[in-house]
């Protein structure tokens, strides 16, 4: 259409300033019934004489709108319902013949259908399905057309706009399966002859008499129905099931599952050894694996509202045979959005109980389901909200929560409840026993550098690494983390004999509280207290472990209160790694991790051995055995030594060589040896050289604890240390 100001000049081919233009208009909804009742309107058709715009003389409508040309519109792809060029009549259902003109169509007619040209419809005018009289507006027809489209998802009874590529490579995987299984279940319906393995000894067989019941059973071939092919071919199609996107898993587990349900249980005369050979035995296993997954998935992925609720409504359609009924109410979980559990995650409702249509309801859940919900809060890292829901939910497989409770300490680190986590560690009530209890050497090093920092390792599992990231939170009051530790300590017999744990305590006391700026852990140096001082702490420590052991709390006298107070707790440590040397069974366990396990609060190591001379069995076994280490492991002992360097070297030498008990010194000579067999390799010998000459002039001095003789040679040693002859 143009206005009449817009017309073209003489002399000029309207045929050649307009462009061919196809006039349709398509209704928004084919729902809508207009008054044709057709989806495709076109304008009135123009006789071929008016086609050439010479011809036509100018129609003016009013004063400013003027036709001053049309063409023929072009005809696009329609249903068979709708073309103009051959009538339809409608009716609701009629499949034996075609109706009057519907079988016509013209070069553009589709099949309702078929979603096809007409001309490819192979069911246009076949009887009984007759393709051409299918309409949009037959209840019949478009369920017809549904089911054509969706295949078999119509099962789940999802609407067209629902289906999108997974849902339908799953109806597509579930299409395959089927056809694949039901010859394999045709078989087994079918069975196979066997003849019994057994004697006969019936005396119908002597006499000659005509052969009894009995032995009918032992010659005649029985038919034997075995469930082993169905069962394999289900588990290879489970694996990969598990393997698709969420929503073409849930397709395919679903309609695994309907079909597992609905065999025939077929009895066989003769008991089967095989489990999977049993239909009922297998099923039911079969079903507890497609339950389980599919709870998972339900649980760990965020399916539309809508698309829950028809997978649960068509898992509980399906008719649940007798040794099945366990599993009816088994997909009947809470979403993320229910008000019970999200009272809970939110802290309001502590216990996990509610009273529901007058009855008190618990959150009980069961294991898949509370596995998926742990794993989607660990991603999501809301660990306050997973506290409170292992705190409060309910589980039939008991010993699988007891499982997943063991990390809530982990847990409460990471969002920097660093109290509630050490008393959860000791916690008994609602447990089957104490974490302290059941805790590995790794476990109780993780959590001692967590709560002695105020910091967790990054990730979700509870593993130790190079790098600590801190957490806000306020630390433990003074003087609980040395009972926390040690009455773990105490109460796991593990632990009891366990070196590695005792060198943890040991080396946790001499790590700073505080991470370095790259989160590292940062050596710490305790000042050494007076003799008189540590002799007093060495009394008191006693009746603390006594009370520990007891699994008690003690109370804390006040040097434990003042400036020297982690001097103090080490030295308590110190009391307690000498009573467990003391209770040790001889030979000890190896014990120079203990020794480098004091850095270099080295005081505290001379301190162990004072505690230790009185007994001089043990006294003499320790230092056998770290002799013997030493011999054994001699370059891991020198890797330490190197990254220590040379002044940790000459204090570590000196705490045995300038010792008063002679087999105490014989370590640090043997040190001293091994150090100059390697003096070429290392950079710091020279700093241990002349560190130890200083050290044994002076103490030599007034203590006289080397002779002449022995002054002269080991003075020869160090200045071989030194590079001097």
């Amino acid at each position: 259409m143009r206005t009449g100001e817009g017309s073209c000049g003489e002399g000029t081919s309207l045929e050649a300033t307009l462009p061919e233009v196809s006039i349709i208009v398509i209704s928004d909804d084919e729902s809508e019934v207009s008054a044709l009742g057709n989806s495709v309107l076109l304008i009135e058709e123009t006789a071929d004489r008016f086609f050439t715009p010479e011809k036509r003389k100018l129609e003016v409508l009013d004063d400013e709108l003027a036709i001053t040309y049309s063409k023929k519109p072009h005809v696009m792809p329609h249903a068979r319902y709708d073309c103009t060029l051959h009538p339809f009549t409608r009716v609701e259902q009629e499949t034996d013949v075609p109706l009057e003109q519907n079988a016509s169509f013209c070069g553009e007619c589709y099949c309702y259908l078929c979603d096809k040209p007409a001309s490819e419809c192979s069911s246009w005018t076949c009887r009984s399905g007759c393709h051409c009289n299918a309409h949009n507006k037959s209840k019949y027809w478009k369920e017809h057309r549904d089911m054509a489209l969706a295949g078999i998802l119509t099962i789940f009874k999802l609407d067209l706009t629902e289906i999108d590529a997974e849902l339908r490579e799953g109806g597509n995987q579930l299409e395959n399966f089927l056809s694949e299984l039901s010859p394999v279940q045709q078989k087994y319906r079918d069975g196979t002859f066997i003849m019994l393995d057994c004697k006969c000894l019936c005396v119908c067989h002597r006499d000659k008499k005509p052969k009894c019941n009995l032995c009918i059973m032992a010659h005649k071939p029985m038919r034997v129905h075995s469930y082993l092919p169905v069962y394999k071919l289900v588990t290879e199609y489970l694996n990969k099931a598990e393997n698709e996107h969420p929503k073409t898993a849930a397709v395919m587990l679903l309609g695994a599952a309907r079909e597992i349900l609905l065999e025939k249980i077929l009895i066989n005369p003769v008991q089967c050894y095989d489990a999977a050979t049993s239909v009922i035995e297998s099923s039911v296993a079969l079903m507890s694996r497609i339950v389980a997954t599919l709870q998972r998935l339900l649980v760990l992925e965020d399916y539309p509202r809508n698309l829950y609720e028809k997978f649960i409504t068509f898992f509980q359609s399906i008719p649940l045979p007798r040794h099945c009924c366990n599993f009816i109410n088994s997909l009947n979980i809470f979403r993320w959005d229910n008000l019970f559990l999200t009272s809970v995650l939110a802290g309001q409702n502590l216990s996990g109980t509610r009273m529901y249509k007058g009855k008190r309801e618990n959150l009980c859940e069961p294991l898949p389901v509370v596995q998926s919900r742990v794993k989607k809060m660990e991603m999501d890292q809301s660990y306050r909200q997973l506290v409170r829901y292992l705190t409060a939910v309910k589980c039939p497989d008991q010993a699988g929560l007891f499982c997943l409770k063991q990390k809530m300490a982990f847990y409460m680190c990471k969002f920097g409840n660093f109290t509630q986590a050490a008393l959860f560690l000791l916690q008994t009530k609602g447990m089957q026993c104490s974490m302290a209890s059941i805790l590995t050497p790794d476990q109780y090093e993780l959590y001692l550098t967590m709560l002695h920092t105020n910091s967790c390792p990054p990730g979700k599992d509870p593993v130790a690494g190079e790098v600590w990231i801190p957490c806000e939170g306020p630390p433990l009051k003074a003087g609980v983390f040395l009972r926390i530790a040690l009455r773990i300590l105490l109460c796991n017999n593990a632990f009891l004999h366990e070196v590695r744990c005792w060198s943890t305590v040991v080396r946790i006391w001499s790590t700073s509280d505080r991470l370095s700026k790259d989160g590292q852990l940062i050596p710490r140096i305790i000042p050494e207290p007076d003799k008189d001082f540590q002799m007093m702490l060495l009394d008191l420590s006693c009746p603390i472990l006594d009370e520990l052991q007891r699994h008690n709390m003690p109370n804390l006298p006040p040097p434990f209160h003042q400036p020297h107070r982690v001097a103090a707790e080490f030295i308590v440590i110190v009391q307690a790694v000498t009573r467990f040397m003391l209770s040790a069974a001889l030979p000890l366990p190896p014990m120079l991790e203990l020794v480098f396990a004091f850095g270099s609060n080295l005081w505290g190591l001379d301190l162990l051995i004072q505690n230790i001379i009185p007994m001089n069995s043990l006294l003499l076994a320790f230092m056998s055995n770290i002799q013997k280490e030493l011999n054994d492991n001699e370059q891991q002992v020198l890797n330490t030594l190197d990254y220590r360097g040379g002044v940790y070297a000459s204090n570590l030498i000196s705490v045995f060589l300038l010792h008063g008990c002679g087999p105490v010194r014989i370590f640090g000579q043997h040190l001293i040896d091994v150090l100059l067999k390697n003096v070429t390799r290392y950079n710091w010998t020279a700093i241990v050289g002349n560190n130890l000459k200083n050290r044994v002039c002076s103490m030599n001095s007034h203590l006289f604890i080397f002779n002449e003789v022995q002054m002269q040679i080991l003075l020869s040693k160090l200045g071989r240390l030194t590079g001097k002859k």
